[in-house]
């Protein structure tokens, strides 16, 4: 949501989870304090302790700000929408985050992977609806380079080999993996295709080098919102 001068706020009927994009830090407090006015007739509250200040871009990053009365954290990054959102809009920390979670799935079901009455295809099957599908989770928004896409292959392959009961001391190539178990590389093209693009942003809400973040979770009803 991009805030002008003059304009008031309206449609939070469905409001849960608002990004508000600012050209300083100047304009983060009275944006705020209308920001937290207005929804109140419809019993909406913001959490104030989850409201955060982001410089996206370049640029030092801006000061702790006010929020009427509220203090609002200046941070480098937070977890926004399930994704880890960095001021220099690089997707690394996110993608080590989404390793890190798919490698404590992967580890959860290590007695799925041992069972010698799965066949392979059912453990592929598993693999891919419980382990792929945490680590590409909001992917269609990273921007990857090439050493990325080596890092996200080589855990692909290395879980494929686990998936199999392949030791490292077995010698077996990634290409003889890759056929017992009949999985694509994590960029084949015929996966989604949009899954590895740099989003594009409503013009109304494109984000510019420079300009302020700030997240801002409310929800209807009473008390704070849960996340």
């Amino acid at each position: 949501m991009a805030h002008k001068p003059g304009i008031n706020f309206t449609d939070f009927v469905y409001t849960d989870e608002t990004t508000l994009f600012l050209p300083s830090t100047a304009d983060a407090s009275p944006c705020l304090v209308s920001f937290s006015q207005t929804p109140a007739s419809l019993g909406l509250k913001i959490s104030w302790p989850k409201t955060k200040l982001q410089n996206l871009g370049h640029g030092p990053q801006p000061p702790n700000t006010d929020g009427g009365g509220n203090l609002v954290e200046s941070v480098d990054s937070f977890v926004y929408l399930g994704s880890l959102q960095s001021s220099d809009g690089y997707c690394r920390p996110d993608l080590n985050r989404r390793i890190g979670f798919a490698a404590s799935t992967m580890a959860s079901l290590s007695h799925v992977w041992k069972d010698k009455r799965l066949t392979v295809s059912t453990k592929i099957r598993l693999y891919q609806a419980l382990v792929v599908s945490v680590l590409v989770y909001a992917a269609e928004t990273w921007t990857l380079l090439a050493p990325d896409v080596r890092t996200l292959e080589a855990f692909h392959m290395r879980r494929q080999r686990q998936t199999l009961g392949i030791r490292w001391y077995d010698y077996i190539r990634n290409d003889e993996v890759a056929f017992r178990t009949g999985l694509p590389p994590i960029m084949a093209p015929h996966l989604e295709p949009s899954m590895f693009t740099v989003p594009l942003h409503r013009p109304s809400t494109r984000v510019r080098p420079g300009q302020l973040n700030l997240a801002l979770p409310c929800r209807p009803g009473m008390g704070q919102l849960q996340l």
